[in-house]
């Protein structure tokens, strides 16, 4: 069963999380467009390739992570109102 206080923490984390996940996903999308469309790097000379696909390929690891961790806490605050009703 799981305790009111566990369910109020995974509520502020999860919260915490959105707000990192949304930077971090507008940083890997913007990277993955430039990686998909590579003719939008070449309009702008001071766009670097290599250092876009650096930046996209060391932000996946933590997107992976922070994306795992929203949804134990999203399980959690999803579990906890069903075993409050029986």
């Amino acid at each position: 069963m799981i305790s009111a206080n566990l369910y109020l923490l995974a509520k502020k984390i999860h919260r915490f999380l959105v707000i990192i996940i949304a930077v971090v996903g507008i940083l890997m999308s913007f990277t993955g467009i430039l990686l998909k469309y590579t003719f939008l790097a070449t309009k702008f000379s001071f766009i670097d390739l290599g250092q876009v696909r650096y930046v996209h390929n060391n932000l996946s690891p933590f997107f992976s992570i922070i994306f795992f961790m929203m949804a134990l806490t999203g399980i959690i605050m999803y579990i906890f109102p069903l075993t409050r009703n029986k």
